[in-house]
């Protein structure tokens, strides 16, 4: 008697997806119909080690298809469907208390304590970075993007008075290893201000700090302590975050363009507004 192959023909539609997700609705332009082969007779080994699959690999125009939410796993990945846009998400697993399971967004929340920022080292480069210390050392996210560290996978916390999201140092060491951000020596500045490069801006952005960091009102001195300056999208504005007396404030500040003596170019703050953002809060 013939011995019969190891294999099946089977129909499959759509896109291949393995056994974690519903099939769902589909309008009919997107479904393709073809015709592939089941191999349970293939190996997969992943980093060096056999692994046994649930569901065997697809065989269809010469390429293997896998399940991808089982292979996710044995790579150390979260696989999570969205069925409203119909998108895969694969999120590295690089925290053992991250869910196994998608869910909505949730954040730990947290609170400006003992905010300070400055200039850090980073393979190469330096970067404004600024760090909120509550029960931990936590990292505002958009500092650490900026020094190109994926974040994706990692836990965030939402801070209640600015809505800044950040990530821990101990969430932030699954990423960056043995090589973290150091202290940067070779460019220190007491008023860190981001993403702005023009001299004369940063010089009159660093002198208004300087001139307003001590006001007399109604016979009290009030103590402006900033903490950082962020360059906004609108040009020439910028969010200035300051602890006035151990109150957080957070003003808004416009630079004007105006012309000196032989055609110099000069900035000064033209307005600016202030907000407590611990008000009701």
């Amino acid at each position: 008697m013939k011995k019969m192959p190891k294999w099946s023909k089977i129909t499959i539609i759509g896109t291949l997806m393995g056994t974690c997700f519903g099939a769902g609705v589909y309008a009919q332009d997107v479904l393709q119909r073809v015709d592939a082969y089941l191999r349970s007779d293939y190996k997969v080994v992943v980093n060096g080690q056999a692994v046994q699959l649930a569901n065997p690999p697809l065989i269809y125009n010469n390429s293997s298809y896998l399940p991808v939410k089982e292979l996710g796993g044995h790579l150390g990945a979260i696989v999570n469907w969205e069925e409203s846009t119909k998108t895969i998400f694969i999120n590295p697993r690089v925290n053992a208390n991250q869910p196994a399971e998608g869910t909505a967004t949730n954040y730990l929340d947290i609170k400006l304590q003992f905010p300070y920022a400055q200039y850090m080292d980073y393979r190469g480069a330096t970067y404004p970075m600024l760090i909120n210390n509550t029960d931990q050392a936590y990292y505002r996210l958009i500092d650490v993007e900026r020094m190109g560290i994926r974040t994706d996978g990692l836990r965030k916390a939402k801070d209640k008075f600015t809505g800044q999201l950040y990530v821990s140092e101990a969430e932030l060491k699954n990423v960056w290893g043995n090589e973290p951000p150091q202290i940067s020596y070779t460019n220190y500045e007491t008023i860190v201000i981001t993403e702005e490069k023009d001299p004369l801006k940063l010089e009159e952005l660093r002198k208004y700090v300087n001139d307003f960091q001590y006001l007399p009102i109604n016979g009290v001195i009030i103590a402006s302590n900033p903490i950082i300056i962020d360059k906004l999208p609108e040009e020439n504005t910028y969010s200035y975050l300051t602890n006035d007396n151990g109150h957080f404030y957070r003003t808004k500040l416009t630079l004007t363009q105006s012309t000196g003596w032989n055609n110099k170019i000069l900035y000064f703050v033209g307005s600016s507004s202030k907000e407590d953002i611990e008000a009701g809060k």
